[in-house]
């Protein structure tokens, strides 16, 4: 039996940033800025009901399939603070945007969009080459990116690649993202009195660029020239994809052949999704029949692993309550594993940690537990100061590991044991392995009172791929 501590404190000895500062990775495809709101039971303007009766069945909030008035956002908004979870919606009205902005106090604007955010990340922890896909030169990216980040950039009738810095930034779009930054607490909205449970976030984007899932051209018809030096892709922005605005298979289909033709340049190439809340049956269901097979991994939270695992079911109708367990997560991993079951799959949750995948050897199994490891590191980092500076912040991590997280795993090793031949210990080494399948958890570090959330998830599963891939 391995002690977790011991374990964490090794594998901080053992890993150094000179084992990822050669690794070259492409990133796509969202970026945007993030306007950061943030909102207490204190702050939380009390009448911010007024005029407006929210509709609710058995005591729960119904929420609308669209989002097309402040009424509709609101009906979102109360329902993830209630609920303490993570939702993301998109609106294409500029009168709910202006709403907003003179609702609410704007704390900051900072990089946004999965891609925007791991870029700049894994550039501060000095990963060499990071290949930015821009979907807009907005003027507002230019001082938010990282200015040694690489991107591709149209020449007349040729294409470079060159640093951000070098970069004209001319363009003006919408791309603003509000995040709703909520705290756990008792919340008193008109006569309207909840508990929200837990700490998390919701997001509104007022999008016309991401929403349509843009990609920097070059990408696509450059690629012959720099893909074979590159190991690792890790593509995100598909579940803001609006069929308002194009259908999907017309967003769709040009990422999917740029994809079928990167394989065929770099096989080795790994692939990874990283996905967000998608509350469309048939936008989830398009992702799943077109993108899954398409590529190697994917990374989701509760809510992610929720609706995309739920194939058949109306997101309203779907709720797991009381059902927040490890074996209740499991169950849905499971389940999306044996449809596609060539994906690696991390589940990233309060307490632990969680990646599916086929069968792999005893040492990449080890490889990819080291990998969680640092991704909970670098989770603790990002959760405590609220961004990453550098690679040697993961040295001043207090070291308290969820004991939550550890009897979480127990109990799911004990289910595996009654359904499954199993070999290994979940709990006591985070390495199991099935004749169907191989499992990594790991309990995580435990951060008090966290001062950031937006971008932790995505901290969380670009961090562990990054250490999982192969040079």
């Amino acid at each position: 039996m391995i002690n977790w501590y011991n374990l964490y404190s090794k594998t901080l000895k053992q890993v150094s940033k000179h084992s990822i500062e050669n690794r070259n990775s492409i990133v796509g495809f969202n970026v945007n800025v993030d306007k950061i709101i943030e909102i207490t039971p204190d702050s939380v303007d009390k009448g911010l009901l007024d005029r407006i009766d929210l509709e609710l069945k058995d005591g729960k909030i119904v929420l609308p399939s669209r989002v097309n008035s402040i009424t509709d956002l609101l009906h979102y908004l109360v329902y993830s603070i209630m609920n303490g979870e993570a939702l993301e919606i998109v609106v294409s009205s500029e009168t709910i945007a202006d709403w907003i902005e003179s609702s609410f106090v704007i704390k900051n604007d900072q990089i946004g969009g999965q891609a925007g955010i791991i870029a700049n990340l894994f550039k501060s922890i000095e990963v060499r080459n990071v290949l930015l896909s821009l979907p807009t030169f907005d003027s507002q990216l230019a001082n938010l990116l990282e200015p040694s980040l690489l991107t591709v950039v149209e020449e007349g009738k040729s294409y470079s690649i060159q640093e951000i810095k070098e970069v004209k930034f001319t363009d003006q779009e919408p791309i603003s993202h509000y995040i709703f930054e909520f705290k756990e607490g008792k919340y008193e909205l008109n006569s309207l009195k909840f508990n929200c449970p837990r700490d998390n976030r919701f997001i509104v984007s007022y999008d016309e660029v991401n929403t349509l899932v843009k990609f920097n051209r070059g990408f696509h018809e450059f690629s012959p020239s720099f893909l074979s030096e590159y190991s690792l892709a890790i593509l995100s922005g598909f579940c803001l994809a609006n069929e308002q605005l194009a259908s999907f298979e017309d967003i769709f289909h040009p990422i999917i052949k740029m994809i079928e033709e990167w394989k065929k340049i770099n096989p080795d190439l790994l692939i990874h999704v990283e996905l967000s809340s998608s509350f469309n049956t048939k936008q989830r269901n398009h992702i799943k029949k077109h993108l899954f097979p398409a590529v190697n991994s994917i990374g989701v939270n509760e809510q992610e692993l929720l609706l995309f695992s739920s194939f058949d079911k109306n997101y309203k109708e779907l709720n797991l309550g009381q059902k927040n367990t490890s074996i209740a997560f499991f169950q849905l991993l499971y389940e999306l594993f044996s449809q596609y079951p060539h994906l690696r799959i991390h589940l990233h949750y309060l307490g632990y940690f969680l990646v599916i995948s086929p069968i792999i050897g005893n040492e990449e199994a080890k490889r990819a537990r080291k990998a969680l490891i640092m991704s909970s590191y670098f989770a603790a980092v990002k959760a405590r100061r609220g961004v990453i500076k550098s690679f040697q912040d993961i040295y001043d991590v207090e070291l308290d590991l969820s004991s939550n997280g550890f009897e979480e795993l127990k109990k799911l090793h004990f289910h595996l044991e009654s359904q499954f031949e199993v070999k290994g210990n979940l709990y006591e080494t985070g390495i199991v392995e099935t004749p169907f399948f191989s499992l990594v958890g790991i309990p995580t570090i435990l951060v008090i009172d966290p001062q950031k959330l937006v971008g932790l998830g995505d901290t969380i599963s670009s961090i562990a791929i990054l250490f999982d891939t192969k040079d």
